[in-house]
């Protein structure tokens, strides 16, 4: 599993690009990788928690409109659970 923080670098495009966001079919969500997703609090990026290979992490994070326009950061980190509920 992967844990994707998103820094907004550009926040004032980020409504902007939303939908996109989402819908992409190349992203996160539409290639079904995401068990977590949600905005931080306040509002200066997001997480995701993802499944999948790194491959397809790697590629759905780099095909994200959030990242395409500079809108914002990823970072990706690699992790195994052990306890709770994606143990």
């Amino acid at each position: 599993m992967f844990l994707v923080t998103l820094d907004y670098t550009d926040p004032a495009r980020i409504d902007e690009l939303l939908e996109a966001h989402y819908t992409n079919p190349d992203g996160a969500f539409e290639r079904g990788l995401v068990r977590l997703a949600g905005r931080l609090e306040p509002r200066t990026g997001g997480l995701m928690i993802l499944d999948g290979t790194r491959q397809e992490v790697d590629a759905a994070v780099a095909a994200d409109p959030f990242v395409r326009h500079g809108a914002a950061k990823a970072t990706v980190v690699e992790f195994h659970p052990t306890r709770g509920a994606f143990a």
